[in-house]
């Protein structure tokens, strides 16, 4: 025997009976008992149930409580997902402000560093060349190669010409090297 179990108001608005009542009803159309729900606040009595609907109720109960719990732990996992989103956000806005103030420092140092190369080429070309060349002879390669590339042509020539030829031609080739380069800033 086949039955239909309807709940609530759209039963009760077809069968005119409380909101409250349970009604069963047989497939083929003969009627069934009818448990009704005593209690007032408009539950279904437990009692008037089948053990398959109320194993079906327990395992919807049990499902809840699963969905609950996933969602307790999602609310969790979301809160410290934007926590660390928070935390990262400030790291980086840190880690730009360093940026600018290294890169402030940089230009700082290179302006300062161009001006003391400059002060260099200013007294090498006011030099004699003998003097300027006994000099080159001798000088760090990488700081004559600095004040080399910035002295004027026409004053280098002679120093170049009066240095030793080994190190005139190491600072010639070194010159030519380095304007080979692409600039990498």
């Amino acid at each position: 025997m086949k039955m239909a179990v309807t709940v609530g108001a759209p039963a009760a608005a077809r069968a005119g009976k409380d909101a409250t009542d349970v009604q069963l009803a047989a497939s083929d159309g003969s009627a069934a008992p009818k448990p009704a729900a005593d209690s007032s606040d408009g539950r279904v009595d437990p009692f008037a149930l089948g053990k398959s609907q109320i194993e079906l109720l327990q395992s919807l109960s049990e499902r809840r409580k699963e969905l609950d719990a996933r969602e307790r732990a999602i609310e969790q996992r979301e809160g410290l997902l934007a926590a660390a989103e928070h935390r990262i956000e400030s790291k980086i806005g840190e880690l730009k402000a360093v940026k600018v103030e290294i890169e402030g420092l940089i230009k700082k140092y290179d302006e300062q560093e161009e001006q003391q190369i400059a002060g260099l080429v200013k007294i090498y070309e006011t030099m004699k060349p003998k003097d300027a060349a006994r000099i080159f002879n001798e000088l760090d390669i990488d700081v004559l190669l600095e004040v080399f590339e910035r002295m004027k042509a026409s004053k280098t020539a002679p120093v170049l010409a009066d240095m030793d030829p080994l190190r005139a031609k190491e600072i010639t080739l070194r010159i030519a090297e380095r304007k080979k380069m692409p600039d990498l800033n």
